[in-house]
């Protein structure tokens, strides 16, 4: 049975739970980072190793599950002959791989901490729902779920997904209204928390009005109070684990652009593009990232992103240089464009403008704000929203084809 395998897994990877290696003697997260080969020295013990060899990949992998679920990892590049690293397929995922090997864990929940410090308990199924991983829940639903042969595990897997999913958005109307857009998979924390940056935006919008912002930086310290409250919002609180709801909803980037519309021109939105556009990037969950530094007007939607790129990425070794992550930038001294997927730093030579690149590091036009389109950007997020919204429409009528088959 599927579920019984599911609770003998939940019970053997919670975080009390004691390694099967060594007479249960070794913490689980050493054991991870040991390279065991180099710690033997005879025969019988590498012989001993190997006996334990699937158990240890098998205990381990719900571990790296999470992490590459959470982090939308690509999976690992090959070291060709020439020293290059590649990796034919861009859209293939480390966590679809592991599920592959390991389907039943799919639904096992534990704990895990995003690249912005938020702390999520979910399974990895509610990782990709709560990210708006779009792309990774058709490859769970095709690829893994589809796949499974047994007919009765394959139905419990699919009544497990619509439970799963009703936990995650349980403030979610059946049936669904696409015409509500992504607010129907909010929780309250998700409408507390956008309600709270729409007041704050108010003030960003007029304390920057009455600040020169010379050379793109803020002059007055109620910009930089106001600027950093808004931070906050972002920023995750103490002690909280989020369990459900989208971890950050994209209808805040919205919401900061509808605010850019009203923002003077020149060095006060060269400033407001590069505190609040990047703070709100640097908050994005990592899929977007992908989204964003591709630039929403390349994606492919039916391809889904490069998965090899990303504003944040967890292989940085092995990355090319021009697919690096652009992690403690953002916010900070640069932005990126989502629209197009420019890198805007600061101009050494231009104070109050960009230089402007594109991912693969060439030479972009200098500009003195975010939107060098605005309506662009507005229908690139519209675009982009819909194109999610519509996907979780499809699971909700799948779901509710499987209440009408249960009655």
């Amino acid at each position: 049975m599927f579920r019984s395998d599911q609770a003998q897994f939940e019970k053997e990877l919670s975080p009390q739970g004691e390694s099967r290696l060594f007479n249960k003697a070794m913490p689980r997260d050493v054991r991870e980072k040991i390279v065991y080969p180099f710690t033997f020295t005879s025969i019988m013990a590498l012989g001993a190793l190997a006996s334990t060899c699937q158990k240890t990949e098998a205990d381990t992998a719900f571990l790296r599950l999470m992490t590459a679920a959470i982090g939308a990892d690509p999976e690992s590049y090959k070291l060709e002959d020439d020293g290059s690293y590649k990796q034919k397929d861009e859209t293939r995922l480390a966590a679809i791989a592991i599920l592959k090997r390991h389907p039943r864990l799919l639904f096992v929940k534990g704990i895990v901490t995003d690249h912005f410090g938020r702390k999520i308990f979910a399974s990895p199924y509610q990782l990709f729902l709560g990210a708006g991983d779009v792309w990774a829940l058709k490859q769970v639903h095709e690829e893994i779920i589809s796949n499974i042969k047994d007919e009765k595990v394959r139905a419990e897997m699919q009544a497990e997904a619509q439970a799963q999913f009703e936990q995650q958005f349980p403030n979610c109307p059946f049936p669904f209204d696409p015409k509500m857009g992504e607010e129907v998979l909010y929780d309250d924390r998700n409408i507390a928390q956008i309600a709270q940056i729409k007041e704050n935006l108010k003030k960003v919008a007029a304390v920057i009005a009455g600040d020169p912002c010379t050379n793109s930086v803020a002059t007055l310290p109620e910009t930089k109070a106001v600027v950093e409250e808004l931070r906050e919002l972002f920023a995750p609180k103490q002690d909280e684990v989020i369990r459900t709801g989208l971890h950050f909803p994209i209808a805040i980037m919205q919401e900061i652009y509808k605010t850019y519309a009203v923002i003077p021109a020149g060095a006060r939105s060269s400033f407001f593009s590069r505190e609040v556009i990047g703070a709100a990037l640097d908050a994005s969950t990592a899929v977007d990232g992908q989204c964003y530094k591709v630039g929403l007007s390349n994606l492919d939607f039916e391809k889904g992103p490069d998965r090899r790129d990303g504003l944040f990425c967890r292989h940085p070794k092995g990355i090319p240089q021009k697919l690096a992550p652009l992690k403690d930038k953002l916010g900070r001294t640069m932005f990126v464009d989502p629209s197009d997927g420019e890198s805007c730093f600061q101009a050494s030579n231009k104070p109050g403008y960009f230089d402007c690149f594109d991912k693969n590091g060439g030479p972009g036009a200098c500009g003195g704000g975010a939107a060098r389109g605005l309506l662009g950007h507005v229908v690139a997020m519209k675009t982009y929203v819909r194109a999610k919204t519509s996907y979780f429409q499809n699971l909700c009528a799948r779901s509710e084809k499987r209440r009408r088959l249960d009655v």
